[in-house]
């Protein structure tokens, strides 16, 4: 992940970026490891507690997600968290159609279009797939 925009974030925008985390994690029905640690990683990351976090959580049937979305103004930010998305919704190597609507609605409140969020989620999977690689090629682990 990269972290060059985090810095730009206010700590509202932060809050948005966690509430649309912990709702593709919902999406499925089911919390994958990976993705509680990809959330407990980008709050650390974010200076969000996890009080905060916990608090979204418990309150994630509740939220308008869209609605959340749009109070990402900037277009940079807008596709970072389109981008941290689609990362959190293939870290377990399966994109539900519940994820997958969580992205695509998002993307429409915040004005990306259709094709921008196919090249985005396409460059994410090669970037994962190229760790992957990279790691094998490292003898990390087995993949």
């Amino acid at each position: 992940m990269d972290n060059d925009y985090i810095a730009a974030l206010s700590y509202d925008e932060k809050l948005v970026f966690i509430k649309m985390f912990c709702k593709l994690i919902k999406a499925d029905g089911v919390a994958e490891a990976s993705e509680l640690e990809f959330l407990n990683v980008i709050a650390a990351r974010f200076g969000v507690d996890k009080n905060t976090v916990v608090d979204i959580i418990k309150n994630i049937g509740n939220l308008d997600y869209t609605t959340e979305a749009r109070k990402i103004a900037n277009r940079q930010h807008a596709l970072e968290l389109i981008k941290e998305l689609c990362v959190l919704a293939n870290i377990d190597e399966s994109l539900d159609n519940a994820e997958l609507d969580v992205i695509i609605n998002a993307a429409e409140a915040l004005g990306i279009e259709d094709d921008k969020v196919v090249l985005i989620n396409r460059w994410v999977l090669d970037s994962l797939i190229l760790n992957k690689a990279g790691r094998v090629i490292m003898e990390k682990n087995n993949g």
